[in-house]
């Protein structure tokens, strides 16, 4: 062990080192990962003694056997939850173990099994507002306003990657309508567990989780064509009839106007008459 250097959190080396190195590195870390016996927090510090840090062990002790030396420099990489050094602008969150800021805490082991990814405007638990904190001592404060950071950067990181998958918009028609449909299918669902007395099977636990899940990219597609066509329909439907309309209303003036053209017509055969009548008269 004292051949061997701290390292293992981010490792910076020339491209020619890595190629020499690296197979020997994964051999090593297959030794370490296959020596189980050996797993327990007390020995390598694992506190889930699952052997998932088998890789910075195999580099060490690789690293060591082929002599090979490190600078170290603490301003590059910095645990969230460890007080940071005054001035230092850490280039890397190391969230490998559990964090916590007053009641709030953030452990990634706890999401191994959880699909944030592909899941629509899916995150992590917001973190408290920095206004929140207490100011009391300085060394906890800039660690809290680190962890705080660190778990913001992540919620912004996939928040931009649901964007650019091109999720829904939350706050549109389709997914209330969606969350509406989703809340009464659970409703209905603990009813009916509720009514049974029985206790819920695991397909009616996984039909729950399934309900809670954020609606699919598919869903919300078709959604948003069926509101496409039926608006474009209604629109067509509204030129014709606005179409028949004005067609209407032109016919009747015509027929209007070719009723008072006649009528003239006719008043001015009568005074015709009435007049070859009248000096007919005048003459006998």
């Amino acid at each position: 062990p004292d051949a061997c250097d701290k390292v293992g959190g981010v490792i910076i080396m020339h491209i020619d080192d890595l190629r020499k190195f690296a197979l020997y590195w994964l051999l090593k870390t297959q030794e370490v990962r296959a020596d189980t016996e050996h797993y327990a927090t007390n020995i390598t510090g694992d506190i889930y003694q699952s052997g998932w840090i088998s890789e910075m062990y195999g580099y060490s002790f690789g690293a060591a056997e082929l002599n090979l030396r490190h600078r170290i420099d603490g301003s590059i990489m910095m645990y969230p939850g460890y007080v940071p050094q005054s001035g230092v602008n850490y280039r890397v969150f190391h969230y490998g173990l559990e964090f916590k800021v007053g009641n709030w805490t953030f452990d990634k082991a706890q999401w191994r099994f959880i699909d944030l990814v592909n899941k629509c405007w899916a995150k992590f638990p917001d973190p408290p507002d920095p206004s929140t904190l207490d100011r009391t001592n300085d060394d906890f404060y800039q660690r809290d306003l680190l962890s705080i950071e660190c778990a913001k950067t992540l919620n912004e990181a996939l928040h931009l990657h649901h964007k650019r998958r091109n999720c829904p918009d939350p706050n549109s028609l389709t997914t209330m309508i969606q969350d509406a449909t989703t809340k009464e299918k659970i409703s209905s669902k603990f009813r009916k567990i509720i009514e049974g007395n029985k206790r819920s099977s695991p397909d009616e636990i996984n039909g729950l989780q399934q309900s809670l899940s954020p609606p699919s990219d598919h869903l919300f597609s078709s959604y948003r064509f069926w509101i496409v066509v039926l608006w474009v329909v209604s629109f067509a439907g509204f030129l014709v009839l606005m179409a028949a309309v004005f067609s209407g209303s032109k016919r009747r003036k015509t027929k209007v106007k070719h009723h008072k053209s006649k009528k003239r017509s006719s008043y001015s055969g009568s005074f015709d008459v009435n007049g070859r009548n009248a000096e007919i008269s005048d003459k006998r």
